[in-house]
């Protein structure tokens, strides 16, 4: 055969070979359901915006249960106590940039706000709030979620390295956050238009009095000093401080019904329909964050808003009858009291829902609704 011949055969079988591998390959069904196969789905980024004494401790809990979530509770807090001095407006910026890393599991940025450069997990004050650095990789010493207690984790995994932790985040599909340390949506927008984020925002209100009411025994001198800070803070009251937030809340809710980056990504949610309607409220939030919820999760939430006990264990610390939490301020609160918030939170009240109490019997006649029920913003 001459060689030219003997070429045009060889490259005509090594085609033809390689046409029916094609078919016949295409054609047999795989049976590997390893993720190393499967293409991974791109994060989902949740920021739960609120402010101080508003339940978002609980909401972020509701979080941190799912085994699809990495939580972390109030990551702007180390940049706050580095800065004490300076304004919440200027603090947003920091904040803001830290919340982008962390949201990609860049931990390095927060070591400069935390002590002695952060080498450990237990360098970040609340770490313990968050069960997935509680568990393997971040810390050898498995935890389960049942009978999950903040003292042991700490003992146990506070000497762990803070690397672990960007570690950890990656092995999940959702990354939460909760913060009260953003007062102004605004800054937020340039993550919107960031193509590695997936960001969505679940806005989390309170009726003003009941914030008011726990606040009176709540000590926030660093955080009120700082909200404060622009306004002149040489006088701090509660009032004052109530009316910077609910103003805050407002204009957090303007944003985002201007932001067209905001469309479809933005949530608003009250503690009083966490605390009326629970399962039925967390599976509303799950469906905006693309979570499932679960019957251990569900069963949980209900335990935790239908009873009165302590306890000293539990991710929550205590469980409470939700619906009568919603009305204690109604019966401890001077009247006068109620006045001022009411007139500085008026704006708030009426976007969010809530009615005034016109009287000191008004107030205290927990027969008389003072939250509408019926709200939505949608």
């Amino acid at each position: 055969m001459p060689p030219r011949v003997k070429v045009v055969y060889l490259l005509f079988m090594f085609f033809t070979i390689l046409v029916l591998s094609q078919f016949f390959f295409s054609k047999t069904p795989s049976f590997s359901s390893s993720p190393s196969h499967t293409p991974k789905r791109n994060p989902v980024h949740l920021l739960v915006v609120s402010s101080w004494r508003s339940g978002s401790s609980f909401i972020g809990q509701i979080f941190n249960h799912h085994s699809d979530v990495f939580y972390l509770f109030e990551p702007g807090h180390p940049i706050w106590m580095k800065f004490q001095n300076e304004s919440s407006e200027l603090l947003h910026y920091p904040v803001r940039d830290l919340l982008r890393s962390l949201f990609t599991c860049d931990v390095s940025p927060l070591q400069q706000y935390l002590p002695k450069g952060g080498e450990h997990i237990g360098d970040l004050k609340f770490f313990a709030e968050t069960r997935a650095l509680c568990t393997p990789p971040a810390c050898s010493t498995f935890i389960p979620s049942e009978g999950y207690d903040r003292l042991s984790c700490y003992h146990r995994c506070s000497k762990k390295s803070l690397k672990l932790m960007a570690e950890t985040c990656k092995m999940y599909s959702h990354v939460v956050m909760k913060t009260v340390r953003i007062l102004d949506l605004s800054v937020l927008l340039p993550l919107f238009r960031d193509p590695a984020l997936d960001l969505r925002i679940l806005h989390l209100v309170r009726d003003p009095r009941a914030v008011a009411f726990s606040r009176k025994y709540f000590i926030l001198k660093i955080e009120d000093h700082i909200v404060l800070k622009k306004e002149g803070n040489e006088n701090i009251t509660i009032n004052r401080v109530m009316e910077k937030i609910c103003r805050s809340q407002v204009h957090i809710n303007n944003v985002a019904k201007a932001a067209q980056a905001l469309q479809g990504r933005y949530m608003a949610i009250r503690y009083e329909d966490l605390a009326y309607k629970p399962l039925q409220s967390i599976n509303k939030i799950f469906s905006f964050a693309s979570l499932r919820s679960t019957e251990d999760l569900e069963q949980w939430a209900y335990n935790i808003t239908h009873q009165e006990k302590e306890g000293k264990n539990g991710v929550m610390t205590f469980s409470r009858e939700s619906s009568k939490v919603v009305q204690r301020w109604r019966t401890t609160l001077d009247f006068d009291f109620v006045e001022e918030i009411q007139k500085s939170c008026k704006e708030a009240m009426e976007l969010f829902g809530y009615f005034p109490a016109k009287s000191k019997t008004e107030k205290e006649d927990v027969t008389l609704e003072l939250v509408n029920k019926e709200w939505s913003l949608e």
